[in-house]
């Protein structure tokens, strides 16, 4: 059975708690013209209905604080809504509880698996940044060391640079807490910018 369909069974074996119109007939309305999607896939839920039906269905949503999207399909008014907490509040007002408790656990589990990846992508992301810049080091590094050997710069770029030879990609903050005496993740970064600017002025004297 679909979602929808689990929607419509409770509502035919329900009462409703109170005598309140609107939730009578936004209750009404679904059983004879709504339908929604399975939340696990998305979240849409809709309502269709002619001229006369439409603006007395819109005061009901009104009712709970709603205000529905409206399109025509093949000449037919559709009221629909796409944001999880107007559904969530639709299917608590047509008091189906079960359909609720469900929708609302598919939601958490939709959100707990978008909050994963998102920490993925943003950890993924992040340790690109990581590799580009210890590629680059190196690079910069190397050429010094090439052109004009590491004995070119000053003692403090010397150990620094020898380090992040000997370790590619050692994180800012460790390679600091080798140096003598040890520096502060930003010192790091300071001192291995500068020693991009030599390599690069090397570079250039060379072309």
């Amino acid at each position: 059975m679909s979602f929808s369909s689990k929607v419509k069974q409770e509502i035919l074996t329900t009462t409703p708690t109170d005598s309140c119109w609107e939730r009578a007939y936004i209750r009404q309305a679904y059983l004879s013209a709504g339908t929604m999607t399975d939340p696990k896939k998305s979240y849409h839920m809709e309502f269709a209905t002619d001229q006369l039906y439409k603006q007395r269905l819109t005061d009901a949503f009104a009712f709970f604080g709603l205000s529905p999207k409206k399109f025509k399909r093949k000449g037919v008014d559709i009221l629909y809504f796409k944001e999880a907490e107007q559904i969530s509040t639709i299917l608590t007002a047509m008091e189906t509880l079960d359909a609720l408790f469900e929708f609302e656990n598919c939601r958490v589990e939709k959100d707990m698996n978008n909050a994963i990846n998102r920490t993925a992508n943003a950890a993924a992301a992040n340790a690109d940044k990581v590799i580009s810049a210890s590629v680059r080091h190196v690079r910069d590094i190397q050429d010094i060391q090439r052109i004009v050997g590491l004995s070119a710069l000053p003692p403090n770029l010397v150990q620094i640079a020898q380090i992040r030879l000997e370790q590619p990609f050692a994180t800012l903050e460790d390679i600091g807490t080798q140096l003598t005496p040890p520096i502060s993740k930003s010192g790091v970064n300071h001192r291995l910018r500068r020693i991009g600017e030599i390599a690069e002025k090397y570079r250039r004297k060379g072309d």
